[in-house]
């Protein structure tokens, strides 16, 4: 499957040139959610047979993996424009280390395909360099359902005591995301029911088992702490659209705010964004919204903010480093908190490059208000922190280079083409 132009190769070097200074005006989308896109194309495992069509996919390098491991397990996919079909019937449990374990989602192929073989055999997974992320929930879930596990030279060993699996409670210790996609796609076609309790709500859950629904699968009680499934023999033929990103719909607001521009996000959830909607408005920005559309205008700041990172509907960690460099053009000092990966704070050694005075006390930062930032020479090695330094370089009247393109081509395909849309000076340079 060949790649379209707009994903750079993994190993061509270049970096993102940045003219700051620009006030970001006009109107711009979110892709189809990259995280929903992924849980989706793994629970794509359980095609017996039938089709499954994905619309709104984005063409970002995290679901090309994604994709050939799909074809790893013997499962046809044909990709067109925007959209993918997956047919067939898986044949084997077995991925390589070339796809899976370049990306953290792959952990959620540990579900579907012991719901569809009762064994697998995956690498450990990859992903942003956020802090630690053990998977020792996830083999919880896994023991739940009578599987046994081991972890033997870089790969994830699993095998059921008994198949096809039997329907159970499961309790999680904290409501993890892709934890919650496991269990669930092993309780889709095990026997008898299956209690789910502390899970995620983040509506990616919600977009999974709308998807689910569609195929067959028997789930109710999603967006509670408790879901129950009644397993199925099989699962069936389905056409389904992916939300729109809730994350990129972030970043293009906080592109829009750190310009003091003004503009709107539309074809977006406005309800997924609430908590960073609110801090916002509690900052001084407008912010008015009008079915599934978000208008900003961020002409002046007014006051600092505190916030922290919980589970969905909480605010984000993938938001955090975000919101970061908005305390820096506030008229007092911010505190950031982040409850969930306590040491995903990369970024913030890449804004003291730029001038940023922010002082960092375990899991907590506090922003110095206005501080004298100029263009530099940075780097982020995970999707947010590049996005965030994008922002941060988007404001400062200077000339700044922001390397490390490969991540953010892991999470947005046209993000930098948004950005220009919306009269952003920015351009990629190939070295």
């Amino acid at each position: 499957m060949e790649e379209k132009k707009l994903i750079l190769d993994r190993n061509e070097i270049s970096y993102i040139n940045i003219k700051g200074g620009n006030r970001l005006e006009g109107i711009v989308s979110p892709d189809g959610a990259k995280n929903s896109a992924l849980i989706q194309l793994a629970a794509l495992t359980l095609v017996d047979g039938h089709f499954v069509t994905l619309k709104n996919l984005p063409l970002i390098s995290d679901v090309y993996d994604s994709i050939e491991m799909l074809n790893e397990c013997g499962l046809t996919t044909k990709l067109q424009d925007n959209e993918v079909t997956v047919m067939g019937k898986a044949t084997s449990y077995e991925y390589s280390t070339y796809y899976g374990s370049r990306i953290r989602a792959s952990l959620a192929f540990l579900g579907s395909t012991l719901s569809k073989f009762g064994q697998v055999v995956l690498p450990l997974p990859g992903g942003d360099k956020i802090g630690e992320r053990p998977i020792d929930i996830h083999i919880d879930v896994l023991n739940a359902f009578g599987i046994e596990t081991t972890i033997t030279n870089g790969f994830v060993i699993g095998k059921a005591k008994e198949f096809p699996l039997k329907g159970s409670t499961v309790y999680l210790r904290f409501p993890s995301v892709l934890a919650t996609v496991n269990a669930i796609l092993l309780a889709v076609l095990a026997d008898g029911k299956t209690v789910l309790s502390n899970v995620a709500k983040e509506p990616e859950i919600i977009d999974l088992t709308n998807l689910l629904t569609k195929m067959g699968a028997k789930i109710s009680g999603v967006g509670t702490d408790k879901i129950t499934i009644v397993g199925v023999d099989t699962l069936h033929t389905a056409v389904h659209e992916i939300m729109p990103d809730r994350l990129e719909a972030a970043a293009l607001m906080m592109s829009i705010v750190m310009t003091k521009g003004k503009g709107c996000i539309e074809k977006t959830i406005p309800e997924h964004n609430i908590p960073l909607i609110e801090t916002l408005k509690h900052c001084g920005v407008v912010v008015e919204i009008e079915g599934d559309k978000v208008h900003l205008d961020a002409k002046n700041f007014s006051k600092g903010f505190q916030v922290e990172t919980r589970p969905f509907p909480g605010l984000a960690t993938d938001v955090q480093p975000l919101i970061t460099p908005l305390g820096l053009l506030c008229p007092e000092e911010s505190i950031i908190t982040d409850n969930i990966f306590h040491e995903r704070f990369s970024h913030v050694d890449e804004l003291k490059k730029m001038g940023a005075k922010i002082d960092r006390f375990n899991n907590t930062i506090h922003v110095k208000p206005y501080s004298k930032l100029s263009g530099a020479s940075v780097e982020g090695g995970d999707i947010r922190t590049v996005v965030t330094l994008i922002n941060a370089a988007l404001s400062i009247n200077d000339h700044s280079k922001v390397f490390g393109i490969e991540h953010l081509n892991r999470g947005h395909s046209r993000f930098i083409e948004k950005l220009m849309r919306l009269n952003a000076d920015i351009n990629v340079v190939n070295l």
